[in-house]
């Protein structure tokens, strides 16, 4: 079942673009029968601090009783992924630090929280194949590791089912890598970043230990000034939050935007499309204004390197 998931999943890549065709070879032995550990296997979920994986356990919890078998028991931070990604820069102490930080989450909860690590990321490979194509294989990996028997896995989406986009993880990609014991859940596609960022607003530990930043902070959780931190501090004033202990005042100075240009990152200017129209009903205005004007310079550069290319 997994290998023709891989098939399949290969195939939706190479409808996006990017990869090579036909698809490599998959040579794994499936004559042996997968031995599997005794006993009842608790659901495994992954959680960094990010909105998507708050958010997942907040629902699980909302949604399943403990004696349920997607009643989430482990949840796992995986060193290697964000934080540890490169070969010379292991952030060990970065790692910790947030593992310690998730703590509250986890115990709140009733969850263990498991700390995980991969040299996944070290493998050579093409600048953003990580991201477009991979992050969700790689997590299912670490889950089909970590489930030990029959279980759900779950992955918490980035985006959701109203701004579909080809992206690693993606809502149906992430369930092809299943197999006839673990079962992978692309958790979340029903609800928008915002409507994400609304809910878990209602529960004051998962803001004081919110991780949204990709930058190399150190031990600090979040740097509060590149361009996710910004839009992350505008998602919590748009939903009533002026200010956490994660990130600092909600409502971001004018200034900090000056070096910042959202188109940069590419498809998550989706997240703007909606985001923008709340400000403005709250009345920010004049903020709304600047990102718009910086995004859309920037999407005029953008036009006039490719029509000279």
């Amino acid at each position: 079942m997994l290998i023709e998931g891989l098939r399949t999943a290969y195939g939706w890549w190479s409808v996006w673009g990017g990869v090579a065709t036909p698809a490599p070879r998959i040579e794994a032995n499936t004559s042996q029968p997968r031995r599997t550990a005794a006993g009842p296997h608790p659901a495994t979920g992954f959680l960094s601090g990010g909105v998507d994986g708050l958010h997942m356990l907040m629902r699980n919890r909302q949604l399943y009783r403990p004696e349920d078998p997607a009643y989430i028991r482990d949840v796992v931070f995986v060193h290697g992924f964000d934080i540890g990604k490169r070969r010379r820069a292991p952030e060990d102490g970065r790692y910790r630090a947030a593992l310690d930080r998730l703590a509250p989450v986890a115990a709140e909860t009733g969850a263990r929280l498991v700390a995980a690590r991969t040299n996944l990321r070290h493998l050579p490979s093409r600048p953003g194949f990580w991201e477009d194509r991979h992050s969700g294989a790689g997590l299912a990996a670490v889950g089909h590791a970590a489930a030990l028997g029959s279980a759900f896995v779950f992955i918490g989406g980035s985006y959701s089912l109203y701004t579909p986009i080809p992206w690693g993880s993606h809502v149906v990609v992430d369930g092809l890598f299943s197999s006839q014991h673990v079962r992978i859940v692309h958790d979340g596609g029903r609800f928008t970043r915002l409507e994400k960022v609304r809910e878990i607003a209602n529960w004051p530990t998962a803001l004081d230990v919110l991780r949204c930043c990709p930058a190399p902070t150190g031990l600090e959780g979040n740097c509060g000034r590149c361009e996710k931190c910004l839009r992350t501090r505008l998602e919590l004033l748009a939903v009533g939050i002026d200010e956490t202990q994660a990130l600092g005042a909600s409502l971001t100075p004018p200034e900090l935007w000056d070096d910042i240009v959202p188109a940069e990152v590419g498809e998550r200017l989706i997240f703007y499309d909606e985001l923008l129209p709340e400000l403005r009903r709250a009345g920010y205005d004049g903020l709304c204004d600047l990102i718009e004007d910086k995004i859309v310079a920037h999407q005029r550069r953008d036009q006039r390197r490719l029509a000279l290319v």
